[in-house]
């Protein structure tokens, strides 16, 4: 080693042939080298999605969640599971490791699926879907919609926009995000609730009784099969409103907006989205 150094230090011009070889070398590589401003992954997400009009979460968890869950078991390559079970859906996220087929598993994830027979009356097949993209190379653009306006009338041009995007023909996906999720508070007045002898739970049984889609079974004959449901949910205020209590003494309908306010509006959220500060 004290040679090698001894050398240079004795010729010089060789030291610096040799980093002017390096740089020519390096420039030349870099220029060769492929690059992307949005690297592309290979997709690893299959997801499963389960419809059941009328369900509660606790009915989807156990009709068909944990039905699924159950037959994915002992299927190669896949890394870990997610599910989340809510009123009439029901989803599970699959991730595979990196150097897996998706498609070979996506297909034994649909045998599987397939082979579930003990699904409840008036659930809908199951949809498996694999990923297409991965990472940043799925997006194409940011769009900011920013205004002197209130956030309904904000998610509404933000909705516009979306729906001008997917009718373009050449966007097949757009995410819209930056609002909180939207709700319906129902305000009970107390004054109101102690005059009519009424409890919150008569509230709140009026609601989950009358505001709801009920499935009925299902009508098969030779040549049709029928789904019969019974579809009396809604997300006007108005009707809400609407949903009778109970009757009083005199024969009158105690309705829900006699005794709360009904509000359709954003939930709370700690999160907010800002432009320019």
């Amino acid at each position: 080693m004290n040679k090698v150094v001894d050398f240079f230090i004795r010729k010089p011009i060789w030291a610096n042939a040799l980093i002017a070889l390096t740089l020519i070398f390096g420039i030349f590589n870099l220029w060769k080298m492929s690059s992307s401003f949005f690297p592309e992954l290979n997709p690893i997400r299959i997801t499963i999605s389960v419809f059941y009009p009328g369900a509660s979460p606790e009915e989807m968890e156990e009709g068909t969640t944990v039905k699924i869950e159950e037959s994915l078991k002992g299927i190669a390559g896949i890394e870990e599971t997610s599910s989340s079970s809510s009123e009439n859906t029901a989803t599970i996220i699959i991730n595979t490791y990196q150097d897996q087929d998706l498609e070979e598993v996506t297909t034994e994830v649909k045998n599987a699926v397939d082979g579930i027979s003990s699904f409840p009356v008036g659930a809908e097949k199951p949809v498996v879907v694999a990923q297409k993209t991965n990472g940043m190379a799925a997006n194409v653009a940011y769009i900011a919609v920013y205004g002197d306006l209130d956030r309904f009338q904000l998610k509404k041009v933000a909705e516009g926009i979306e729906d001008d995007l997917l009718n373009s023909g050449k966007i097949s996906q757009v995410n819209v995000s930056g609002y909180p999720a939207t709700e319906f508070s129902i305000e009970v007045r107390e004054d109101d609730l102690l005059r009519y002898n009424l409890s919150f739970d008569d509230v709140v049984n009026a609601v989950r009784t009358n505001n709801r889609d009920i499935s009925a079974g299902v009508i098969k004959t030779e040549t049709e099969e029928l789904i019969i449901r019974s579809k009396a949910k809604t997300i006007e205020t108005d009707e809400i409103a609407n949903i009778v209590i109970r009757a009083t003494r005199d024969g009158q309908n105690l309705r829900l907006g006699d005794v709360a306010d009904i509000i359709y509006q954003f939930s709370d959220s700690p999160l907010e989205s800002f432009l320019d500060g």
